[in-house]
């Protein structure tokens, strides 16, 4: 089973790709699948947090994320301040978005889930939590 990144490997990861998506206008080389820039208040200290997080459009072109922070044993930093204030502010492409992110929950949560996940993925299998599947309203899924 792959080992879980150290939040030190999270964040020098994370400050690359937020260089590489501003530099060009959301392109990025890595990783392999669309990502979005996701920023958020600290529940405790307010201060304003910028995270690449990969994303999805469902059915009614709702965007979507889903916390997984590569299975490790607790939830990213990211979700825990967006429960706390669900305004957020979202760079997708060239775009910037001021949105609120809904935390889904029972046959929501599946159904957005299962577009991205199978079940079997090496995050699902470092561990033991369900990963928090999160709508950003008022964020326009890319054409």
């Amino acid at each position: 089973m792959p080992a879980v990144p150290t939040d030190e490997e999270f964040l020098a990861y994370n400050q690359g790709v937020i260089s590489e998506f501003r530099a060009n206008r959301g392109v990025v080389s890595q990783p392999p699948f669309p990502i979005l820039l996701l920023t958020t208040a600290g529940a405790r200290t307010g201060r304003r947090t910028t995270v690449p997080v990969g994303f999805a459009v469902d059915d009614r072109n709702r965007v979507f994320v889903v916390a997984s922070k590569a299975g490790a044993p607790r939830h990213p930093a990211w979700f825990h301040n967006l429960r706390a204030d669900p305004a957020v502010t979202v760079e997708l492409g060239d775009g910037s978005y001021q949105a609120r992110a809904v935390v889904t929950a029972g046959e929501e949560r599946e159904r957005l889930y299962r577009m991205v996940s199978d079940g079997t993925s090496a995050y699902e299998k470092n561990t033991e939590r369900v990963f928090p599947v999160v709508v950003l309203e008022g964020v326009p899924a890319p054409a």
